[in-house]
């Protein structure tokens, strides 16, 4: 049976290869240049988009599994339960309640306000099963190397971007035999991949674009990114899915949480 990271993974490919179908329309020399680009930028907006919802459910479900071989609260990695607390009430300052409300229009406020704070409070007071992770895990910036790096960190797995460096996927998209320096390609490609990401979604009527090679090459990495991750978190919980806690913290690297 598939384990819940490579489900996840298998979708993410799925979903980028619907994309890579999309790229070769838009090389086509009969369509305008202003359509071209107009597509093309829409691609890169696309990718984007996917693969942080890709990561944002891989830190998800790796979370659940850090919080699900704990024995207590007091095992969980230092700043997960802080961190979670911390973005659910960031989260209730955002709804809108504006004081004149009342009636049903209040109490679906008021409800909606209660349900999540309950969630928290009880995981903290240490019932462990309570829904934490969509509050846990979201990206406040662009996926980039350190914003990827934190999803992780938060549940004990420091600097992930280095850890997915070392596994074939990365090296072969770079080529590279040495770790290290696929480490620092990989750093420079994610951050290129979202500067231009970025230049688009601030500047949709630019005149310029990434043409279709630079795309597919785009996704062959962020699926690399994909594929690299997957191997490792399924060395660091294999299935089915729970370890012993001494392998667990063997598992992270030995490191204390942070």
């Amino acid at each position: 049976m598939a384990s819940a990271f490579e489900i996840i993974t298998e979708e993410f490919i799925d979903d980028m290869d619907a994309i890579r179908s999309l790229v070769v329309t838009f090389s086509d020399p009969q369509k305008t240049a202003k359509a071209r680009i107009a597509a093309a930028n829409s691609a890169t907006l696309l990718v984007a988009a996917t693969f942080e919802e890709f990561i944002r459910e891989m830190a998800r479900e790796f979370a659940r599994a850090v919080v699900a071989n704990a024995d207590s609260y007091e095992k969980l990695p230092k700043k997960l339960a802080a961190t979670a607390w911390k973005r659910t009430m960031d989260g209730l300052s955002k709804l809108r309640f504006d004081g004149a409300q009342a009636g049903s229009a209040a109490e679906s406020v008021f409800g909606t306000a209660q349900a999540r704070f309950n969630v928290i409070y009880e995981f903290c007071k240490g019932d462990l099963t309570q829904d934490i992770y969509r509050e846990l895990i979201h990206n406040e910036n662009n996926m980039r190397p350190g914003e990827l790096n934190g999803l992780f960190k938060v549940s004990g797995l420091p600097d992930v971007c280095a850890k997915v460096s070392d596994k074939q996927p990365i090296l072969d998209v770079y080529g590279e035999t040495e770790p290290g320096k696929a480490h620092g390609k990989l750093l420079l490609s994610l951050e290129d991949f979202f500067e231009r990401r970025n230049a688009i979604a601030h500047s949709l009527n630019s005149g310029h674009s990434s043409g279709p090679d630079q795309i597919l090459n785009d996704l062959t990495m962020l699926e690399g990114v994909g594929k690299a991750l997957c191997i490792t978190l399924e060395t660091i919980v294999p299935r089915p899915g729970r370890l012993a806690r001494a392998d667990l913290s063997v598992s992270l690297l030995g490191i204390p949480s942070e």
